[in-house]
């Protein structure tokens, strides 16, 4: 046979080459060589053995003296799959379809040359399973998919439950393939096993390749995430063929546009055969000792083999507590390659939106069968580019929950002394905010899919994170307790030992601020839900984003659940079974339709028409959230806006110095267009959601004058981000007066927030403000900078700004309007008129305390509106702002 196939193949070569000497192309015989030859094709004749009787070990080395039915493969009952057909043999499970024959056993002979095995480059298999399998060559066995490590008996059950048979495609057999191969007849068995004794269906089909080539030595599925303290360490994770033994790191700061690992710092990791396949190495490596708050190059690989992966970019965490913003994703699972591939393009089109985001949190299930190694090469090859360009924060989803294939794809720290077959569970700090991620695959006697284990953990690591002072927790499940679509009625979710029964409850008593879930494929939120299971009547303060209305809820007691649709292609209907009811519908803010079932009713008609992404910023005590959604069919599938929310925590009565808030915003005199919308929805302007967050070096110029300080050379006040800005006038006046100055990068980064040690500063730079009466001393002074200390004390002494009751002053806490207003007019030395009116449309949301300030400050001219006669008191205060009302002040007292 295999003869034959090898001289059709040399005709085909010797004819393309031949065609190329005499000037025609030679990509036929390139192509020829590209094709695998099938050396043992699928839909073959079985002998099989249906009879639930446990054939211990022996059955696997003959053939000819088994007295068992013969049949055509696909054999199973009720399952087909688009590779390998519909059945061909109808085999039996028992005479009770609740008690079925857990094992079937299929056993077939081949003839091989050995030679000619041994002459390819690559030898392959494809299989159609349902549920587990494993194969033998000779006695041998070769490959199991579906099926969990160990001994395998007749009484195993499958790891896979999928509903439909997975197709196992181009698995790498070479090795254990020319190992056990013999030359002449061979004995192929396989025996395919059920995931519980109800299972509804069976399958089992496959087929052998070759190819003449091996692969090409490279580096492939490079993933970094969060693996230690963020703020100085990182974990990647790599595939290479296994060829590739060593498990190489490099990494150097990013000084420049291109990388130079001459000198850069080098770590080694570790090197294991991959549980999915057999034929390549997983490599995993961390990188530690790092700087806080910077930019990295790296590259992963064999230093040995000289083969590296191309260069990736990623961040460390900021040492302070500044803004940052990160995406939320979810469910990218993907069946077929096309719809791997609009994952890919959903997280590209994600991180293009929103540019400055730090991390991506993914809500599980990254791939739809975590034993396919295929689907792993799919999604992570189509996302590669955008992964080597971010750090990952991945759930475990149902989709793949054995045989570690999760854990095998990211390099996590997880939780001391947890099981990782079924996925992980982990926490890390990244600014103010605590994340903790939960691993929704295990299951436990008092909890479905959780552990006690991690329950327990939960608690322990939420109080470890109060203790250290934390001021958000958010949470990251796949399997969530609040959904709408088909799995909100799930026992699991809804039963006596469900998510929301058992976990919610305890959520809402761990004070959780925001909960991140998957697994149901449709966008919906609640409201803050209580530990009661009711909804929270919170208090709201409005505001104006992206052209748009954007409510708070302000210090909400109960937890935010928020599931972001899916970000692949699958996509479920709206639940409308009785048991949830009114009631349950009446917990949420958003809970309508999918948005795609507008193109169809049927899971053909709406597959991939509409994905769903959210950017969401922490910045100081308030937390805004914006949900963006692309439509296959509108706009070019360029992402929109159809949502937005958002927490505030601080008071709305004045404290000792009113608390910095810090949403995202874009500047008021700035106006974007809104994006075409669809019918359904009126989007409004896509902009950069994310502040950049301080940098280490002081944004704030060495002043001309005062304080022993050096004089400053004459500062450039022209930059790349603020031609046509509309204070590009008052940013130069404000650099050549040497209130503040640009970055090294010739940027000034006007919409960036200010804090309040740069506002202190540029403020005690305009009014020349004299130090008078004793230094103030707070707890945190070794965090105020030196350039910004002596400015600190005389605004604090001049009664123009005070510390936290707790002695700290919060020199990286930002301001916003009300707060940022109150300053000036105490700096002006204006006595604000207790009994003053405010006009502005929003003046509601002015909290009591601050309104004398604005109206003052309104009157006076320092400070206007941003648009629609409305204030946006709680609206952080940005760079070009804080600068343009301080020279205001100044020119109106003759400074």
């Amino acid at each position: 046979m295999f003869k034959n196939w090898k001289i059709c193949l040399s005709v085909l070569l010797s004819t393309a080459l031949l065609l190329g000497v005499v000037g025609q192309p030679v990509q036929q015989a390139q192509a020829a060589e590209a094709q695998p030859i099938i050396w043992m094709p699928k839909n073959a004749d079985w002998k099989y053995l249906d009879t639930g009787v446990d054939q211990g070990n022996t059955w696997r080395t003959s053939y000819e003296d088994k007295n068992w039915a013969t049949g055509q493969a696909p054999l199973g009952f009720s399952a087909t799959t688009t590779k390998f057909g519909n059945l061909n043999t109808t085999i039996s499970f028992g005479s009770d379809s609740a008690n079925k024959h857990t094992t079937s056993y299929f056993v077939t002979k081949l003839q091989v040359d050995l030679d000619e095995i041994n002459s390819y480059g690559q030898l392959l298999g494809n299989f159609g399973i349902d549920d587990g399998a494993v194969m033998y060559v000779n006695g041998t066995e070769v490959y199991r998919a579906g099926m969990p490590e160990g001994t395998i008996t007749y009484s195993t059950f499958a790891t896979s439950n999928k509903s439909n048979p997975v197709l196992y495609n181009e698995i790498d057999l070479t090795a254990p393939l020319k190992e056990n191969l013999q030359d002449g007849e061979n004995i192929i068995a396989v025996e395919v096993h059920q995931s519980t004794r109800g299972s509804s269906d069976l399958y089992f089909d496959m087929e052998l390749t070759a190819m003449l080539s091996a692969p090409p030595l490279e580096v492939s599925k490079v993933v970094v995430t969060f693996n230690g303290d963020p703020k100085t360490s990182k974990g990647f994770v790599w595939y290479t063929p296994l060829d590739s033994t060593h498990s190489d790191l490099e990494i150097v700061e990013k000084t420049s546009m291109q990388a130079d690992f001459t000198n850069a710092q080098a770590f080694t990791g570790s090197t294991s055969v991959a549980t999915n396949s057999i034929a390549e190495h997983v490599h995993k490596a961390e990188a530690s000792a790092l700087k806080a708050n910077t930019e990295y190059f790296f590259r992963v690989g064999d230093k040995d083999l000289n083969i590296w992966s191309e260069t990736g970019v990623f961040e460390t965490a900021p040492a302070q507590h500044v803004p940052f913003t990160f995406i939320d994703l979810s469910d990218t699972q993907a069946k077929e390659e096309y719809e791997a591939i609009l994952s890919g393009q959903t997280l590209a089109k994600a991180m293009a939106t929103i540019p400055d985001a730090k991390f991506v949190v993914h809500n599980g299930d990254v791939v739809e069968n975590g034993n396919a190694e295929e689907e792993w090469n799919w999604l992570l090859g189509h996302s590669q580019n955008s992964l080597m360009h971010t750090t990952i924060v991945p759930a475990a989803g149902n989709h793949e929950p054995s045989g570690s294939s999760f854990y095998e794809h990211f390099n996590l720290q997880q939780a001391k002394n947890s099981a990782t077959v079924s996925g992980a569970y982990y926490s890390y700090d990244y600014s103010n905010a605590h994340f903790i991620v939960l691993n929704t695959n295990e299951n436990s006697t008092d909890y479905a899919n959780m552990s006690v284990e991690q329950v327990e953990w939960l608690k322990q690591d939420v109080a470890k994170a109060r203790a250290a002072g934390t001021e958000w927790i958010i949470l990251n499940m796949h399997k969530g307790p609040y959904t709408t679509a088909s799995h909100a009625t799930d026992s699991d979710i809804m039963g006596a030992t469900g998510l929301r029964t058992k976990i919610a409850p305890l959520i809402a008593e761990l004070k959780i601020d925001l909960v991140l879930q998957g697994h149901d494929h449709i966008y919906a939120r609640t409201k803050p839900i209580k530990s009661d299971g009711t909804a929270e009547d919170v208090e709201k303060v409005t505001e104006t984003l992206n052209g748009e209305s954007i409510e708070y809820a302000v210090k909400p007691d109960g937890t935010i659940y928020l599931i972001p649709a899916t970000a692949g292609a699958k996509v479920y209907k709206k639940n409308t079974k009785p048991q949830l009811g009114d009631a349950y519908f009446d917990l949420f803010e958003r809970s309508e339709e999918s948005h795609s079932q507008k193109y169809a009713n049927t899971p053909a008609g709406v597959t991939g028409q509409v994905q769903n992404f959210v950017g969401i910023t922490v910045d100081g005590g308030k937390l805004t959230a914006v949900t963006y959604e692309i439509d296959q069919n509108l706009n070019d599938a360029k992402p929109f806006i159809i949502d937005q929310f958002g927490i505030v925590k601080q008071q709305l009565t004045e404290p000792t110095t009113p608390p910095a808030t810090n949403p995202p915003v874009t500047e008021p005199p700035v106006t974007t267009p809104p994006a075409t919308s669809p019918p359904v929805t009126v989007p409004v302007a896509t902009p950069t959601l994310t502040p950049t967050v301080t940098p280490s070096p002081s944004p704030v110029a060495t002043p001309v004058t005062g304080g022993g300080e050096t004089v400053n050379p004459a500062p450039e006040t022209s930059f790349a981000d603020t031609n046509g800005h509309w204070a590009e006038a008052a940013i130069k006046k404000a650099v050549a007066d040497g209130l503040i100055m640009g970055y090294n990068d010739n940027t000034f980064r006007p919409n960036q927030v200010v804090n309040r040690a740069e506002f202190v500063t540029i403020l005690g730079r305009a009014m020349t403000l004299e130090a008078t009466g004793n230094v103030p001393v707070f707890k945190d002074m070794d965090k105020i900078p030196v350039w910004a200390q002596s400015h600190v004390a005389k605004a604090v002494q001049a009664g123009i700004i005070n510390g936290y009751e707790n002695e700290t002053f919060g020199p990286s806490n930002s301001l916003n309007r009300a707060e940022m207003v109150a300053m000036i007019v105490r700096a002006a030395g204006i006595q604000p008129d207790p009994n003053a009116v405010i006009s502005f449309a929003d003046a509601r949301d002015i909290p009591a305390w601050a309104v004398p300030y604005v109206a003052t400050a309104s009157k006076m001219g320092l400070v206007g509106g941003v648009g629609g006669n409305r204030f946006a008191p709680l609206q952080s205060a940005t760079r070009a702002q804080a600068l343009t009302i301080i020279m205001t002040l100044q020119n109106q007292l003759g400074k």
